[in-house]
């Protein structure tokens, strides 16, 4: 991160997202969650590294014992991202109900809605809700025609009108 730019404060997100619709704020927690389970997964990759060069008897004394000093500082700086990231999809719940709505957004884990662990299929006539602020695309077909007629059977076909 360069040290002329720096994220906003706690204060102006939350002021910020006020007058957002309610859709974009599960919009940014899903953007949230996929960013840290994103960099989960580098410090994941990064510790293994870091942990190999440690492991490795070829290497000498010092270098072993010092590990690798980049890795080591990414890991922190995106131990603080993951954080601050955690602390506004907290804001972002926090303001869904303020509104006086239900928050059902991620599991704050790294893991957001819609994931494949959550997103197993079903066999019952009640299509699966996604409740992660997004609709399935059968769920977007239903409300689609709910809104505007379900006019498959219409003789007429020609087309739809406003």
């Amino acid at each position: 991160m360069s040290s002329e730019t720096q994220p906003i404060s706690a204060e102006r997100f939350a002021f910020a997202i006020q007058d957002l619709p309610a859709e974009n704020l599960y919009s940014k927690a899903h953007e949230l969650e996929n960013s840290i389970a994103h960099l989960e997964r580098s410090n994941k990759t990064l510790q293994e590294y870091i942990d190999s060069i440690r492991s490795d008897t070829s290497l000498p004394e010092s270098t072993r014992q010092e590990g690798d000093k980049d890795c080591s500082d990414a890991i922190q700086e995106n131990t603080v991202v993951i954080e601050r990231q955690k602390e506004r999809i907290g804001l972002l719940k926090q303001e869904i109900e303020r509104r006086g709505a239900k928050w059902h957004g991620g599991d704050m884990n790294g893991k957001a809605n819609g994931s494949a662990t959550e997103a197993t299929s079903s066999s019952t006539a009640e299509p699966e809700r996604n409740t992660g602020g997004r609709l399935t695309d059968e769920e977007l077909r239903r409300q689609m025609m709910d809104r505007l007629g379900d006019d498959e059977n219409d003789d007429e076909g020609d087309g739809m009108h406003l």
